[in-house]
C-alpha cells in the first residue's frame, strides 16, 4: 500500500479558482454539469449521472486518495467557492512515474480560462508533491475545446492512438498530450 496522497485542506487558489477536495454542498451543481450533452460525450462519467453516482464516486474518490492512487477534486470560484467543475489526477504506471490528469466544467465557466488555469495549478502540485515525471492527458480527437485547455497549459501534443482508449464500451481513438517534470510554464 502506499501512502495516502496529503492535499491541502484548504485546497490551492489562484486568485480566481480554488482546487479542492468535493464537498457534500456540491452534489447539486455536481449532478447539473453531468447532465450536459458535453460532459456525456466527452468523458467516462455515466450518461445518467444522479446523486446515487456522485455517492459511488465520492466513494472512490477517497479510496483513491487514501491508497495514493489517485487525487480529484472541485474547481470552485475562488471568492464565491461556487463549483465549476472537476478535476483530477490518477497513476497509470507508478514504476515509470506516470500519471494523467482528466477534468471538465459546468456550461456557465466555459470560455473564460478557467480550465487552463486548473490544468496548470493541479500539474504544478503533482511535481511539486509527488513522485512523478510525466503527466498525460488522453483527449478523443474531435473535442477541440478540451484539446486547446491541454496546448495553452503547456502540454506537448504527441499523436493520435489509435483505438487505445475504451470509453463507455467503445474503443475510441486519443490525442495525447503529455508534460514532463520541469516543462510547467
Amino acid at each position: 500500500m502506499t501512502d495516502p496522497l496529503g492535499f491541502p485542506v484548504e485546497g490551492i487558489a489562484d486568485g480566481a479558482i480554488r482546487l479542492r477536495l468535493r464537498a457534500d454542498s456540491d452534489v447539486p451543481a455536481l449532478v447539473a454539469a453531468c447532465q450536459d450533452p458535453d460532459v456525456i460525450r466527452w468523458t467516462r462519467v455515466p450518461d445518467h449521472y444522479d446523486e446515487r453516482a456522485a455517492a459511488e464516486w465520492a466513494t472512490e474518490s477517497a479510496r483513491q486518495r487514501e491508497g495514493g492512487e489517485g487525487l480529484h477534486l472541485a474547481i470552485a470560484d475562488a471568492g464565491s467557492d461556487e463549483f465549476l467543475g472537476s478535476i483530477g489526477t490518477r497513476a497509470i504506471s507508478r514504476s515509470d512515474a506516470r500519471w494523467d490528469i482528466g477534468y471538465f466544467l459546468a456550461p456557465q465557466a466555459r470560455r473564460r480560462g478557467v480550465m487552463t488555469n486548473a490544468v496548470q495549478m493541479l500539474s504544478g502540485w503533482v511535481f511539486d508533491n509527488l513522485a512523478v515525471e510525466r503527466l498525460e492527458i488522453t483527449i478523443q480527437p474531435e473535442n477541440t475545446r478540451s484539446r486547446a485547455v491541454a496546448e495553452r497549459a503547456g502540454y506537448a501534443f504527441e499523436g493520435i492512438l489509435r483505438s487505445h482508449t475504451v470509453i463507455k464500451g467503445t474503443r475510441r481513438d486519443v490525442a495525447m498530450y503529455s508534460l514532463l517534470r520541469g516543462e510547467l510554464r
